[in-house]
């Protein structure tokens, strides 16, 4: 039986642009975050990370980064949403070490993690490596089903993708709570990894305003594209 919760905050999940000034109880937002964390992930290697941005000069900066945007001025919790590109092997590595700690690790673990996750993953210095795999994967797939040995764009993009399936479950998460959203893209993306001391392989791929929604939280009524533009079969 399929479970109405679910589908309940799927339908009144809205992208909310003015809220109420009522703080974000802690209890739910580290359930919301528990949540987000079981979100999948490229190889399970989990290449995100969620910024709760507290101190005040360090929300007022952020909202500049945002572009003074309502939803950012008005939510009582902002949270930058943070890609890594380089913490495969680091998150690999504890991976590992949690299989092991349960036992002896699967011949076919073993082998994915220690052979395969660093044969994608590494583009050598400067990512001189990544065109050559590139071109490999491409020429490879000419006669037979390759996957894409990745440059470090395609690690980027990566890294990007599996972050937003962390942010979409975390929203959800906060709906089903009664709490609500909105997914900012625009933003100063230089200002913000500054303002968040981030690494050379790391970038922000969405910061998140979070809160209740007020009277004028919903500027709109929703414009979806027809079934048939977005869902084929072949």
């Amino acid at each position: 039986m399929p479970d109405p919760s679910f589908y309940a905050a799927v339908e009144s999940r809205r992208t909310i642009r003015d809220f109420l000034p009522e703080p974000v109880p802690r209890e739910v937002l580290d359930r919301c975050l528990d949540a987000a964390l079981l979100a999948p992930s490229s190889s399970n290697l989990q290449p995100w990370e969620f910024v709760i941005i507290r101190d005040p000069e360090a929300r007022a900066a952020a909202n500049a980064a945002c572009l003074d945007q309502l939803p950012a001025r008005t939510a009582p919790l902002l949270i930058a949403q943070v890609s890594h590109r380089d913490t495969w092997r680091r998150n690999r590595d504890e991976i590992l070490r949690i299989f092991e700690s349960r036992g002896p690790l699967r011949k076919s673990h073993g082998s994915y993690y220690r052979k395969i996750i660093p044969l994608v993953y590494r583009t050598g210095p400067f990512g001189v490596l990544g065109p050559l795999k590139r071109a490999f994967s491409r020429i490879a797939s000419l006669f037979k089903p390759t996957p894409n040995l990745m440059a470090r764009s395609d690690v980027r993009v990566m890294a990007h993708k599996s972050t937003a399936l962390a942010a979409a479950t975390f929203m959800l998460a906060l709906r089903a709570e009664g709490f609500d959203t909105c997914p900012m893209e625009g933003f100063d993306p230089w200002r913000a990894k500054a303002l968040l001391g981030l690494p050379r392989g790391a970038e922000v791929s969405m910061f998140l305003a979070v809160g209740r929604r007020s009277e004028k939280g919903v500027w709109w009524d929703r414009a979806l594209m027809p079934r048939d533009w977005t869902v084929r079969e072949i």
